[in-house]
């Protein structure tokens, strides 16, 4: 190498330096112990409080001897997650910068001895088992696909912008549907434009789910299955291996709060999309997002009159 390559590359890896150093800036408080498990589940918290107790149960009863756990709350510290990751011994890391991507790639830089990495968000349902049954999901999509690298795992959200026309197919509820609130497009805002609108959406489906741990169930019991997803899917539920993130680096931190076009689920999307990484649905997983945006009055109403929807049955 001459003289001027190797400036060249010093360089090169002093502006590395510098992005990386960028990309995880924040001051941030890790509380528990990292334990280095086969499976880590890291679960984005702090802004809704009222679905602690609800979400937290489930995970609890699903946890895996082989799985640790860390709450991330990016932008604030609660005093009430600490204690909850306290009891349950699980890990508490906590941002003074309100950025996701920041807080993500704190979260897989500190905890990168795990082959598995499943990411929720606070307002996930997930069904018995859920954990177990990702894994051999994902277990069987790697020893089944010849054709496509994995991407990422997700399973049927019924309430979101890819599974929610599937879902309604399935239960003879898309014409309905149509007739109440507008043409139906597997997609988010720009295909459905009326999609962030208060108009109902979120208490009609779950209406449809009814008891969640029922459906769920009834779900499973159809059968595995798995689809590939063509368009853009959520990331409020995915796993994902080790490799993957190791590929992608580290996200880009973007101006705000990390969401939006530049935040973290479009920057993985993307990601696939560009390096051809395919991305699959586990079609008989069912979880629950419990509302979109705005919308959560709506459905803490609908908890108050149906408390059994949503309650824990296993």
């Amino acid at each position: 190498m001459s003289y001027i390559e190797k400036i060249k590359e010093i360089k090169r890896s002093i502006i590395n330096r510098q992005k990386n150093n960028w990309r995880h800036g924040s001051k941030y408080k890790l509380e528990g112990q990292i334990k280095n498990k086969e499976i880590l589940l890291f679960i984005l918290a702090g802004y809704k409080e009222y679905l602690w107790e609800d979400v937290f149960l489930r995970i609890k009863q699903s946890q895996l001897p082989n799985m640790e756990i860390c709450v991330g709350s990016s932008g604030k510290y609660s005093e009430r997650l600490s204690k909850i990751c306290k009891d349950n011994n699980w890990c508490y890391l906590s941002t003074s910068l309100n950025n996701m991507c920041v807080l993500t790639n704190i979260i897989l830089r500190d905890f990168s001895k795990a082959s598995f990495y499943f990411k929720l968000d606070e307002d996930i349902y997930i069904p018995k088992d859920y954990f177990k049954k990702m894994i051999d999901a994902y277990n069987i999509v790697e020893q089944t696909e010849k054709k496509h690298v994995i991407g990422y795992l997700c399973p049927n959200l019924p309430l979101g912008f890819y599974s929610l026309y599937d879902y309604l197919v399935e239960k003879n509820s898309l014409n309905d549907f149509e007739s109440r609130f507008g043409k139906l497009y597997v997609g988010g805002q720009l295909v459905n434009p009326y999609f962030r609108n208060d108009i109902g959406i979120d208490t009609y489906i779950w209406n449809k789910i009814g008891i969640f741990d029922d459906e769920a169930q009834r779900y499973f019991e159809k059968g595995f299955s798995y689809s590939i997803c063509p368009t853009r899917t959520g990331i409020a539920a995915i796993l994902f291996r080790r490799s993957f993130w190791d590929r992608i680096g580290c996200l880009k931190r973007p101006r705000g709060v990390g969401w939006g076009e530049e935040g973290d689920e479009s920057q993985i999307v993307s990601f696939c999309a560009k390096n051809y990484l395919a991305n699959f649905r586990i079609d008989n997983i069912l979880v629950g997002h419990f509302a979109f945006g705005g919308a959560e009055h709506n459905v803490l109403k609908l908890k108050q009159e149906h408390p059994e929807f949503f309650k824990i049955h296993f």
